[in-house]
């Protein structure tokens, strides 16, 4: 399917993302641009009749923009940039050294199974510890421990978007949960222990930090329409070059490559702040030398075991001392990054201004709305059936995605050696985020400049995405000498996969932006969060119940090949030229002319 020249609907751009698990994974980060020039030369939020005007389609657009007006500055916009920075050091932290922390306390604690026997920390490690009484797989436990994360976080996202379309407190409650993301990282560096004890510890830390991202995500998404009706993104001088070059005959790609620019700008800040405290934990990890003992004895006595008992003592020290010392260097990275979380917020906090939510409607229960408003969603899928497709495919895709990620560091970890790994580790997730932004920032450079449509390049990015999990699943066999057992095969696959990935979900945030009917973008782009993180603990849960009768990590790489293959289909499915056609008539028309029709009855004219 080629872009097509003559359409003339202009839907307006949106940014919105999901980053955790694996985002580097991410957060969501959020925004939109929106200018036009009228024949004045003025400055307009609709220039042409099939322009979007998000607000209300009867007098509530002038109290919508009315709320926009203190989002329409560049200092409110600058000021959510340096709030999507502010979660970066912390959300890559949690995404990386979090779990890698809590998967080296569990094999230290943990047993060989039918054994007291310590677990091995390098190669095909078979490791089991308690939970609820009962033995698990030591990375089962870490895998279900994301399931419990993604099923709070589900619910309070839930309560959260409620509460945050109906208050004058949205600035309140985003502010508290991010100061809160920040203040729970601050603990970690104390947690050096390898008892269960500790490990109980770091994983009720894990669980309380996730489901906290929860709530200023959703909340951050809430601003998402208020900053399209606002002007702040690009200047007058971009508007109106823009508008000369391609005027109305190519509105769509134009709103498509406007939106990729948004996009991926914020998606870039949040990820320079993972950054910067990636960089700080490279530093910390480096400096420390954790592997240094360790690596000293194993190349001296690379034998060593019980028959050696004069010098065998000396190495289960070395061994120790490098566990304890590698885990103080992640978890004291975790601590600065929360501290940056803090610092970071208090200047967006100190910048953006407060804006005033919408009025609670008489006689209903604030709790409930959310409720109602997915109700209503979903009584809108005939309507709008390409935006619920390609909704569907986008959460099956992101969930693919994040618990991929995961598998792939944790075995990364565990094939580099647990201990021997740790900086190694820091710089493999380093890259990560690196090989993320060029990822999104060649897909903008490159989307511009050719004429390939923009499902084309979502064929493109699934189709690697696809081939890299595939390859785990390849080495599933004892016999196959690929899949992911060599290092090399991890770079490869860091830098395909993140680098498309990122440029996947720019991709997803401008072209959904175009199917959501106008008016109701809040409700649609709210939808689509709360699947994701209502939905997103059963695959954790499955890859668990798999990697706890394996210990094998690839077999859990499966379920995630299926959801990308089910979700491709969906992206196929998807008729993007009819759904931009379907998004022009808004969600509120429609329910007032089929009110109307009941209304008349099958007897009146």
């Amino acid at each position: 399917m080629s872009r097509d020249p003559t359409n003339s609907i202009a839907p307006q751009s949106i940014d919105h993302a999901y980053i955790m698990g694996g985002s580097i994974h991410d957060g969501h980060d959020r925004s939109s641009s929106s200018n036009y020039i009228d024949a004045d030369g003025k400055k307009s939020l609709v220039a042409e009749p099939n322009v979007r005007d998000y607000g209300s389609t009867s007098g509530g657009a002038e109290e919508s923009d009315d709320a926009a007006a203190p989002l329409s500055t560049k200092k409110a916009l600058w000021a959510w940039l340096i709030l999507c920075f502010s979660t970066g050091p912390t959300n890559g932290m949690v995404n990386s050294y979090v779990t890698a922390s809590i998967q080296s306390a569990a094999n230290a604690v943990g047993h060989i199974p039918g054994t007291n026997k310590p677990c091995a920390r390098r190669g095909a490690i078979k490791c089991v510890v308690k939970l609820g009484g009962r033995d698990v797989d030591y990375l089962s436990y870490l895998l279900y421990l994301r399931s419990i994360s993604r099923a709070t976080e589900g619910v309070v996202s839930i309560l959260a978007s409620g509460l945050a379309d109906f208050s004058d407190y949205r600035k309140t409650m985003m502010m508290a949960s991010i100061y809160l993301f920040g203040v729970l990282a601050l603990p970690f560096a104390g947690l050096t222990g390898n008892d269960y004890g500790h490990l109980n510890a770091l994983s009720t830390l894990y669980v309380a930090i996730s489901t906290v991202s929860g709530i200023y995500t959703v909340i951050e998404a809430s601003y998402i329409p208020i900053f399209m009706r606002s002007v702040g993104w690009f200047g007058q001088r971009e508007a109106m070059r823009m508008q000369d070059q391609e005027r109305a005959t190519k509105s769509v790609n134009k709103t498509w490559i406007q939106g990729s620019k948004v996009s991926v700008l914020g998606l870039v800040s949040g990820n320079l702040g993972a950054i910067l405290g990636l960089l700080i934990g490279v530093i910390i990890t480096y400096s420390r030398g954790s592997y240094v003992t360790e690596g000293y004895f194993k190349y001296v006595f690379p034998s060593l075991d019980s028959s050696f008992p004069d010098v065998s003592f000396l190495y289960e020290e070395s061994v120790s001392n490098a566990s304890a010392d590698e885990d103080f260097s992640f978890l004291l990275a975790i601590t600065v990054g929360g501290c940056l979380t803090i610092l970071c917020a208090g200047v967006g906090h100190f910048l953006l201004p407060n804006i005033p939510g919408a009025p609670k409607p008489k006689g209903k229960s604030i709790f409930l709305l959310p409720l109602r408003t997915w109700l209503k969603l979903f009584t809108s899928i005939r309507r709008y059936p390409n935006a619920f497709k390609f909704c569907a495919g986008w959460v099956l895709w992101n969930t693919a995605y994040s618990n991929f990620l995961q598998l792939l560091a944790a075995l990364f970890l565990e094939t580099s050696g647990i201990q021997r790994g740790s900086n190694i580790y820091t710089v493999y997730t380093f890259m990560m985020v690196i090989f993320a932004c060029v990822g999104s920032l060649s897909w903008l450079f490159t989307f511009r400049r050719t004429k390939l449509h923009i499902k084309h390049w979502a064929y493109i990015f699934l189709c690697v995405n696809g081939l890299c999990i595939l390859w785990g699943c390849i080495g599933i066999s004892n016999s196959s000498p690929i899949g992911y057992k060599h290092q090399a095969e991890f770079w490869v696959a860091d830098a395909l996969f993140m680098s498309t990935s990122s440029a996947l979900r720019s991709l997803n945030r401008v072209l959904y932006a175009s199917l959501i009917p106008k008016g109701s973008e809040a409700a649609f782009f709210g939808l689509e969060i709360t699947l994701d993180l209502a939905t997103g603990w059963i695959n954790p849960l499955v890859q668990g119940a798999i990697q706890d009768r394996t210990h094998n990590l690839r077999f859990p790489m499966i379920p995630n090949l299926l959801l990308i293959l089910v979700g491709g289909g969906l992206y196929i499915w998807t008729d993007v030229d009819k759904g931009v056609r379907d998004a022009e008539k808004p969600l509120v028309e429609q329910e007032a002319a089929a009110a109307a029709a009941v209304a008349d009855g099958p007897g009146r004219p």
